[in-house]
């Protein structure tokens, strides 16, 4: 019994791999959008049937999410600490100079790809401090007050340094952006 359940584990996860593979290409594909992408077209170039793709995924995004994750492997096993010391630069260090940073350049004009992503790292964020929670991390908020407002922070943040791509600005400048927005008392005179 024991060899079948490995045999089944092994065909899912090939076929993991397969659509989260050819979502990848999909991805890297000048001018090709997130949005524009099919189902059929993912199954196309994975070789897998459709019903197969609905046997593992929701949708497209559902298998978006499971390829940003395989992408950020090394990422996600950072230590939480470092990641939420400095968030831009433990961000750049997984967008930049990797198959991510690509995707991010070539889905630059997709909304839908764009809300999704930077959804997706503030998720990230608010479960490190969540995380830090679970450790035995005291905070004078409540902690789901504390994450969702520095995930929201990240996630603007990111989405602002996106935007401004080809301004060059550093994975240290965006951290001291961070720090000014979160520490300064910036107030309307």
């Amino acid at each position: 019994m024991k060899m079948i359940d490995k045999k089944v584990d092994l065909r899912v996860t090939r076929t993991h791999k397969l659509l989260t593979m050819a979502l990848l290409d999909l991805l890297c594909e000048k001018g090709q959008l997130f949005s524009n992408i099919t189902i059929n077209e993912i199954c196309d170039k994975a070789m897998v049937h459709r019903t197969t793709f609905y046997k593992h995924f929701k949708d497209k995004f559902a298998l978006l999410s499971t390829t940003l994750t395989w992408v950020l492997r090394d990422y996600l096993h950072m230590n939480v600490e470092d990641r939420l010391q400095q968030p831009l630069q433990s961000v750049s260090k997984m967008l930049f100079g990797n198959v991510l940073e690509t995707i991010v350049q070539n889905q630059q004009k997709d909304e839908g790809f764009n809300n999704f992503f930077i959804h997706y790292i503030g998720e990230i964020f608010r479960r490190d401090f969540l995380e830090l929670k679970r450790r035995g991390k005291q905070f004078s908020l409540p902690i789901e007050l504390v994450a969702e407002f520095h995930s929201g922070v990240i996630r603007l943040l990111v989405t602002w340094w996106i935007q401004h791509f080809e301004e060059n600005v550093t994975a240290e400048q965006m951290d001291e952006y961070y720090y000014l927005l979160v520490n300064e008392n910036i107030m309307l005179e």
